[in-house]
């Protein structure tokens, strides 16, 4: 490079980095978001989405590093853990994806001290992002115990739950240090919503619950279900307007799947519902006033990440099982029986799982269905 060359080169980079970098930054999350506004500062960091890192983090940074290290060994690795610490549940969800059946499970959950190392185990392996679900989380009383062993300097931590113990559990979450949680509201009718969770007095409770989390200084979520028929009668709009109401953070919308409770479901896997209903969410993200509206639909399509179900994402169940993720329950092994790394390398060496799948969630997919690589119940993967 000739001399002149390279000090315009010098220059570009002094006067052009640091807008170069902020451009890159938005673009890189309004790929992934479907919009690129701040949600929240916590703690001062930039947060995008409940579901990712607050930005200037070691967990974003541990984020980034990871996908360096991942495109030099050429394998996989995961980002995103979700860990159902609890087979125990207050609710009757008619679209749980947990519960295939009203059957329980005869083994016990994993303890406190295998929760721990569990955890550790994908942390070790590269995970950024750990979310508790259940069950309903809340309901296991060592939870913030488990929660404080998490190295933060690693990954952010979050929570999915119901909102029924959130309010007198709320000081125990800030004090093991966790960042984000998703409160479940699937409609905007508070007795709507307790009649489809069979739980009275549920919307009340988990609205008091949210007020005490933003008072706290969490990121907080509305998790939000939609159906085909609860879209076209308008819920959405109505859930992301009460959002807006309650002065959450996100809404992160998943569209119902054929598992679980909804596994005899065969209306589920139409893409042009979920195409309008993609569509029908871009005012919102315009919109600064409203809260960061995420559709996992979208983020499944060609337009974002695809399918990262078993690619840079995997399920825990609260037995130790590893899944793919919450929808599919094929087993793949357990974390309390074989070291977690050589179950991840057996699930991502198999085709099904060898990249991202554009388009569809896996369970939507009658052509991964056909191949019987899925199970709507808790099954091993032979």
């Amino acid at each position: 490079m000739k001399m002149l060359d390279r000090l315009r080169l010098k220059w570009l980079m002094a006067t052009k980095t640091l807008d170069y970098s902020a451009d890159a930054t938005e673009m890189m999350y309004r790929i992934y978001l479907n919009h690129n506004k701040v949600i929240h500062y916590r703690d001062g960091h930039p947060v995008y989405s409940l579901s990712s890192p607050a930005l200037f983090t070691k967990p974003s940074a541990n984020f980034f590093a990871r996908q360096l290290y991942k495109s030099i060994h050429g394998k996989n690795t995961p980002n995103l853990l979700s860990f159902a610490i609890t087979d125990e549940c207050n609710a009757t969800c008619a679209h749980c994806s947990f519960y295939a059946k009203d059957k329980k499970e005869t083994r016990p959950p994993v303890t406190s001290e295998q929760a721990i190392c569990l955890l550790k185990s994908a942390q070790d392996l590269g995970v950024s992002v750990i979310n508790f679900t259940g069950g309903e989380p809340l309901m296991r009383p060592d939870l913030p115990e488990i929660i404080k062993s998490i190295d933060k300097d690693l990954s952010t931590v979050a929570l999915f739950t119901n909102g029924w113990h959130l309010e007198e559990r709320c000081a125990e979450l800030k004090w093991a240090g966790l960042d984000s949680l998703y409160v479940s509201v699937d409609s905007s009718d508070p007795a709507a919503h307790d009649k489809a969770r069979g739980l009275e007095g549920l919307s009340a409770r988990s609205e008091r619950g949210i007020a005490k989390a933003l008072e706290a200084g969490f990121s907080v979520g509305l998790s939000c279900c939609v159906t085909p028929e609860s879209f076209k009668a308008g819920e959405l709009g109505r859930v992301i307007e009460r959002a807006k109401d309650l002065g959450v953070h996100e809404v992160i919308v998943y569209d119902a799947a054929p598992t679980g409770r909804y596994a005899e479901r065969c209306d589920l896997g139409s893409r042009a519902w979920l195409e309008e209903m993609i569509e029908s969410v871009k005012k919102y993200n315009e919109d600064d006033s409203y809260p960061g509206v995420l559709v996992y639909a979208y983020t499944t399509s060609h337009r974002s990440v695809g399918c990262s179900s078993g690619v840079n994402y995997f399920y825990l169940s609260p037995w130790g099982d590893v899944c793919p993720c919450d929808f599919n329950h094929m087993i793949y092994g357990n974390a309390l029986e074989r070291p977690l790394y050589e179950i991840w390398d057996k699930m991502t060496s198999l085709p099904d799982f060898a990249c991202a799948k554009w388009g569809y969630c896996r369970m939507k997919d009658p052509k991964f269905a056909d191949a019987k690589t899925i199970s709507r119940e808790f099954k091993k993967y032979d």
